[in-house]
């Protein structure tokens, strides 16, 4: 949409903030509304008692036991939310492992599982990921903690004098200050909202490094450097100080990526880049018991930043703009990540966008939306 073109990133030519829209209803699926809305209504209900049950049995009574609750709760934790996936849709759910963009050839062997130490980067589109990863690996769920909120006083485009209304100016400088442990009951509600910043969370349960989570999980750990969901069309641009380390030596790096199919006139898209989870879940489930499709591409260990045949300056050198694009040597991880994250989903990175972009996205959405009603 014109309106939204300031939030278009000026490299791509991609709005990663905008949901995506379902084709116009056809008159199949107006005439099948009614039998949708009763299957949504009975989905609502299921869905609704697993999410007591997990938080009851799981968070409630396993969770303070610790590691002797814990395979009880990874075994509950699994069955539940692939209940869930099951209900919303996902009667299968396809995994690639494929090799990196550079090395020609694919994959043939296996790449094992995530294990204890591990670390997993990943793309965030949907409460659908969360549950994914919960019912295949539940891991620590990790979100960068920035040290304030980015202003939503920014201007963009026209306003500023620059003639073009896609130009961004250089946004809020809040850096990543470290990290924060959330539940995957807690990320679901969290869908589409910017992340937490200090004066949000107990400082006390902020881990400094990547390597201190890693050292204090139970298992693997999985981190949404992106901090935010997207339309899934792109790979947001990392925060400032989000993997400002070298991630490669603590254990096995694992790069996964999410994609989510195109919506259709009978199924609206997974993707919730907006904050509305309980209507997104509402309008999600009021549909026909059809099959949904979604595909997780791995990039094999071998090819992960935690191979020792991996250097970030190369990987940086093979795009665009060298080693330029990173700004000091605390960034090189942050942007090898990046460029790895988006080459293992075969999408693009949208260096102009990231979290701090969608504060002021977020605001003129409300705004734009109020003025329809």
């Amino acid at each position: 949409m014109e309106k939204f073109s300031k939030w278009r990133d000026p490299s791509t030519g991609i709005q990663p903030f905008l949901p995506l829209q379902s084709p116009p209803s056809s008159p199949l699926s107006l005439a099948l509304y009614p039998l949708a809305l009763a299957f949504g209504l009975l989905r609502l209900l299921l869905l609704g008692l697993l999410y007591l049950i997990h938080l009851v049995l799981v968070d409630t009574l396993l969770g303070p036991l610790g590691a002797v609750g814990r395979p009880l709760a990874s075994l509950l934790t699994a069955l539940t939310a692939r209940l869930a996936l099951g209900l919303l849709g996902y009667y299968w759910i396809p995994s690639e492992t494929v090799s990196a963009k550079r090395a020609r050839g694919g994959v043939a062997q296996s790449a094992g599982a995530p294990s204890r130490g591990d670390l997993i980067i990943a793309n965030w589109t949907s409460y659908v990921d969360v549950l994914f990863y919960a019912f295949r690996h539940n891991p620590t769920f990790l979100l960068p903690v920035f040290a304030a909120p980015a202003s939503s006083g920014e201007t963009f485009g026209r306003s500023t004098g620059t003639g073009s209304a896609s130009i961004l100016l250089p946004s809020s400088s809040s850096r990543c200050e470290g990290y924060v442990a959330v539940s995957a009951l807690a990320l679901l509600s969290r869908t589409g909202a910017l992340p937490p910043t200090l004066g949000e969370v107990d400082a006390a349960k902020v881990f400094k490094t990547l390597a201190d989570a890693r050292r204090a999980a139970p298992g693997p750990v999985l981190l949404f450097p992106e901090a935010t969901t997207s339309n899934g069309r792109a790979v947001l641009r990392f925060g400032e100080g989000v993997l400002a380390e070298e991630v490669g030596k603590d254990g096995i790096v694992w790069i996964k990526f999410t994609r989510h199919a195109a919506p259709t006139t009978l199924l609206p898209g997974a993707t919730c880049p907006i904050p509305a989870v309980a209507a997104h879940v509402a309008s999600f489930a009021a549909t026909l018991p059809l099959p949904r499709s979604m595909a997780v591409r791995t990039l094999h260990p071998s090819a992960a930043p935690s191979s020792p045949s991996f250097l970030p300056s190369e990987v940086l050198a093979s795009q665009p703009g060298g080693l330029a694009a990173a700004k000091d040597d605390k960034a090189v991880w942050r942007e090898a990540c990046g460029i790895v994250l988006a080459e293992t989903g075969r999408v693009r990175r949208v260096p102009g966008m990231g979290w701090v972009e969608k504060t002021s996205f977020l605001e003129y959405y409300a705004k734009s939306k109020s003025r329809r009603r």
